[in-house]
């Protein structure tokens, strides 16, 4: 690569200041233009990756293995799991067992702003592309919970903390939350903060396995 060449180069990494009359041969030519055809190339196959990623299969996955490496021992994780419930069969994202009790997980894959409050009926769901309603959650989350909680008392286990998890993990962005106090709800960003500081116990606060069996036994097959 001659001097010129180098000076092209700089200038397309670093920003420095640039003019075309310094590309005086065809190699410097082809070469700065072909490396800004990479650079395009590189950043319309980074955009499909990413998009490919922003949907709601995918965004439960990513809540899921985080939420995995973050619980620590004794842990179980049901992911895309459906409980026989007092009220009938119930579907969860997921539902974690860790030291501190249950969690019962629904993810939303998309969203960069989310408008609502914890006994609203519904909660709003905006991107640049699109605005949605959707049921508010934790009405469902709180009927597994109440379940859940009916279940263990019936077998002589009370006072078991279970409570819901709303995870927003798109991936463009951390979203903007605004759904006021009591919303168990968090980003995906920011889920290893919230998690933190719900779990945060020294020892398993109750019988692990007798319950982990419990839970076990209400999933549908």
């Amino acid at each position: 690569m001659n001097k010129k060449s180098e000076t092209a180069l700089e200038w397309f990494f670093y920003g420095e200041e640039f003019e075309l009359w310094k590309l005086h041969t065809k190699e410097d030519y082809i070469f700065f233009f072909g490396m800004l055809a990479f650079a395009v190339i590189a950043m319309v196959l980074a955009i499909r990756i990413y998009n490919a990623q922003r949907n709601q299969e995918k965004a439960k996955e990513r809540v899921c293995r985080r939420l995995s490496r973050l619980a620590k021992k004794p842990h179980n994780l049901f992911r895309e799991v459906t409980l026989k419930l007092p009220e009938g069969e119930q579907k969860f994202d997921a539902v974690l067992m860790d030291k501190s009790g249950i969690y019962l997980v629904k993810v939303f894959g998309r969203g960069l702003k989310v408008f609502g409050i914890p006994d609203g009926d519904t909660w709003r769901i905006e991107d640049k592309e699109h605005k949605e309603e959707v049921p508010n959650p934790l009405i469902d989350l709180r009927k597994g919970v109440a379940g859940i909680q009916q279940i263990l008392e019936e077998k002589g286990i009370k006072r078991l903390k279970v409570q819901p998890l709303v995870v927003f993990a798109d991936n463009f962005s951390t979203p903007e939350l605004y759904l006021g106090y009591g919303s168990n709800s968090t980003t995906y960003q920011e889920l290893k903060t919230w998690y933190q500081k719900q779990s945060a116990v020294k020892d398993v606060q109750y019988d692990f396995e007798r319950v982990s069996s419990i839970i076990k036994n209400e999933v549908v097959k």
